[in-house]
């Protein structure tokens, strides 16, 4: 039942038309950053939203599965990298803090606790973003930003 939830909080957040980022056309794979990703406590729970948009009806793509890692940083100190698994076309799959820990060795105590994610995506345009769930039930919307390498400073 609560990864019911989870995928359907994240399919409503698809629906309700919360700004997402285009990726680069035909890139291999897609880099996205999550720039603020935050323990759980006092009700507060975030959550990380990876959607393959590879499919479309235009006939563009096709559509191509593929997997997703996900390296952490918290305090300057690198977790992962670490498999969220395989993710197939036109899917939105949504993790918990729990999954991202499992992932990566990441553990985040309390909400004043924050990393940065820094995700790849075996396919070309990966969505994703950080689903941040207060305890009035309210929803706040992160997207991630794609990444292009090589970056420069």
């Amino acid at each position: 039942m609560k990864k019911f939830r989870i995928a359907f909080l994240a399919a409503l957040a698809i629906l309700l038309g919360c700004p997402l980022v285009a990726s680069p056309a035909l890139a291999a794979k897609t880099r996205i950053l999550i720039p603020w990703f935050s323990g759980s406590d006092a009700g507060y729970t975030s959550l990380l939203s990876i959607e393959n948009t590879s499919v479309d009806p235009w006939g563009a793509s096709t559509g191509i599965s593929g997997a997703c890692t996900v390296d952490a940083y918290y305090n300057g100190t690198h977790f992962g990298p670490g498999s969220l698994g395989v993710i197939a076309p036109g899917n939105i799959v949504a993790f918990t803090i729990s999954q991202i820990s499992t992932a990566t060795g990441l553990s985040l105590a309390n909400s004043g606790q924050r990393a940065q994610l820094f995700l790849t995506c075996d396919f070309p345009y990966a969505q994703a973003m950080l689903l941040l769930l207060n305890p009035d039930g309210a929803v706040s919307f992160l997207p991630g930003t794609i990444i292009t390498l090589p970056r420069s400073q």
